[in-house]
């Protein structure tokens, strides 16, 4: 049973912010609240593998306002170049172009410890599409559970979804009790979490929550 005074949501501590997007909409004003969030003049990173992909991004993120950001290969790059990259960012974009499996097995190491830092330091954190399910406690791709970063403590991330018990998956992940809640984010739609236990929704505010068992 859940002790009442027990927040319902609990994430990684830091003075920054982590941003849990959905999925990337075209109404959606997500990465411009991002931008508007961020520490001012601050650098700005994405985090990626394709370059192509990345320019989109950063094309996009220009028209917003942004200054020039520039792309974290963290396949190409070692891990001394990572983390002088990455550890003093103000904005990390981590946009949806790769298999969660994928993102999570390249972010392990130097570059998930450079993000952490800067977003300790007050950064934010903005996570797209699918590879936001990484910062869960578990994600479930084609069925299968997969630990996650852990960052939302007991937590199953479902992006794209505008309401999660509408999930077989989400509800099958509870009724095992492998995760202690279940939360659903639409696409153009953002959790928010931030220092001081800040919890706020972004863009469309399709963002649903069930609880387990436990």
């Amino acid at each position: 049973m859940n002790n009442s005074n027990t927040p319902i949501l609990q994430w990684e501590e830091g003075a920054g912010w982590l941003v849990l997007s959905g999925g990337v909409d075209s109404l959606s004003d997500i990465r411009a609240l991002a931008l508007n969030r961020m520490i001012p003049d601050g650098e700005i990173v994405y985090i990626g593998v394709d370059e192509d992909s990345a320019e989109e991004v950063i094309e996009d993120m220009g028209e917003l306002g942004a200054t020039t950001g520039f792309l974290v290969n963290v396949l190409a790059e070692d891990d001394e170049s990572i983390t002088e990259q990455i550890s003093k960012a103000s904005l990390i974009v981590i946009p949806a172009e790769t298999d969660p499996r994928e993102l999570q097995s390249i972010l392990k190491g130097a570059a998930l410890k450079s993000i952490k830092q800067a977003y300790k330091l007050g950064a934010v954190v903005l996570v797209e599409g699918d590879c936001a399910s990484i910062f869960g406690h578990l994600y479930v791709v084609d069925g299968t559970g997969y630990d996650g970063f852990g960052w939302l403590r007991g937590a199953l991330i479902v992006p794209g979804v505008t309401s999660v018990s509408d999930s077989d998956a989400a509800m099958d992940v509870l009724s095992a009790n492998a995760a202690s809640i279940a939360i659903g984010i639409g696409v153009g739609s953002a959790l928010v979490l931030g220092p001081s236990g800040g919890v706020e929704t972004w863009g469309l505010g399709e963002v649903t929550v069930v609880l387990g068992r436990g």
